[in-house]
């Protein structure tokens, strides 16, 4: 079901609430938006098909997913809603007391206001993301690994999503039964990024570390590195980065910032990738005049040209690979007039004079000078393809 669906399947005074926590957006620190699933009602013989009261609600965290069930009362519509955790350990009964000082939007709920769920599930969340947190103390290796990350790194507490194992009410049986998760959010500057296609570029910039701690012991580490879309198109795809191995006998506190440098690093040679590949475009047009067909004026990364030599006409595509300048740019020759099986006739050329430490306008001279000389025998080839 779309949004509009989902909220029209509520009931016409708990709608407001619903549309908010479908927009939201990303909530904590996970990528993902709030999911609602399973809606239901409290009073199953009306048979109206927009009176749901209650449903699931799925929350990205730290790597998986959390989902709990949240209940209103449609005879008591400006009653709080009640939740139901899928974690036993958390909230099971509650004083008042902790839920004025860490929920204060469900303690003082506020009917009028359409963004009081939304801000009842934050506050839960960081909630959430504290208890967590406390289950740490009855194993020292993983609480170890935390403190020392928050405490003797740059990242800090708001960070850190930590998620333990099974649901089981026993700490020993939740470490034993199931992985220990850690989300942990780099930081990353990416406002100097390339820019990536139209329709590619929305949504916010980020790069969140999923490390995983498998039993007993923790003693297989797997990490894991998510980027946004935008910040994954402008490194080259998902391949792009390849992220260290986690080392024998390292930690959180050793491992997190070697990866986040590392990734730094990958964005400044990516804007200096860039820098370059626009010095040497325009250094391209500039030397061909109004010869240019098509320009890449996004990314940069090709460009092609309708020329002529000796009354031959051509045409000349120039691609500028990931790694330009260490990558030299690919030329590719196309006739105006031959084919070859159908196809028009090209032929690639990479007999040139190159170096990554020449500038941009001696690289498009002396690329041109060997483009030029190699017409001659590009022309003989295209006439010589064309069948009988």
């Amino acid at each position: 079901m779309d949004a509009n669906a989902i909220v029209q399947s509520f009931h016409p005074k708990l709608q407001p609430y619903i549309r908010e926590v479908l927009c939201s957006g990303n909530v904590g620190i996970c990528a993902g938006s709030l999911k609602i699933d399973d809606v239901q009602s409290g009073r199953p013989t009306i048979e109206e098909s927009d009176c749901g009261d209650r449903f699931k609600l799925i929350i990205p965290y730290a790597g998986q997913s959390i989902t709990w069930e949240v209940v209103f009362n449609s005879v008591l519509l400006h009653f709080p809603p009640d939740f139901c955790f899928d974690d036993d350990t958390f909230l099971s009964d509650p004083e008042v007391g902790i839920i004025e000082e860490n929920v204060p939007s469900l303690a003082n709920w506020d009917s009028q206001d359409s963004k009081s769920l939304l801000y009842v599930i934050c506050e839960l969340l960081a909630l959430y993301r504290k208890h967590q947190v406390s289950l740490l103390s009855d194993y020292s290796r993983l609480q170890f690994e935390y403190s020392s990350l928050v405490y003797q790194t740059p990242v800090c507490e708001d960070d850190v999503e930590v998620l333990i194992g099974s649901r089981g009410t026993n700490i020993k049986s939740r470490l034993m039964g199931g992985a220990v998760n850690f989300l942990i959010r780099l930081k990353i500057d990416f406002s100097d990024l390339p820019p990536v296609p139209t329709g590619e570029d929305s949504g916010e910039c980020a790069a969140v570390l999923v490390v995983t701690f498998h039993p007993p012991e923790g003693s297989r580490i797997i990490p894991q590195l998510f980027l946004s879309p935008r910040v994954e198109k402008a490194l080259g795809g998902s391949s792009s980065f390849h992220l260290p191995p986690f080392p024998s006998g390292s930690c959180l506190m050793d491992y997190v910032p070697v990866v986040a440098e590392q990734l730094r690093d990958r964005v400044s040679a990516m804007c200096v990738t860039y820098e370059k590949k626009k010095e040497y475009l325009g250094a391209f047009c500039y030397r061909m005049g109004k010869a240019m067909l098509e320009f890449d004026a996004i990314s940069f990364s090709r460009a092609s040209f309708l020329l002529e030599c000796r009354d031959f006409y051509f045409l000349l595509h120039v691609s500028l690979p990931m790694h330009f300048p260490k990558e030299r740019p690919v030329f590719v020759l196309q006739s105006v007039y031959h084919s070859s099986y159908g196809k028009p006739f090209k032929s690639r050329y990479d007999d040139y004079p190159y170096s990554p430490r020449w500038d941009p306008s001696e690289m498009v001279e002396r690329a041109c000078t060997c483009i030029t000389s190699y017409v001659e025998v590009f022309q003989r080839n295209s006439i010589q393809s064309c069948p009988i």
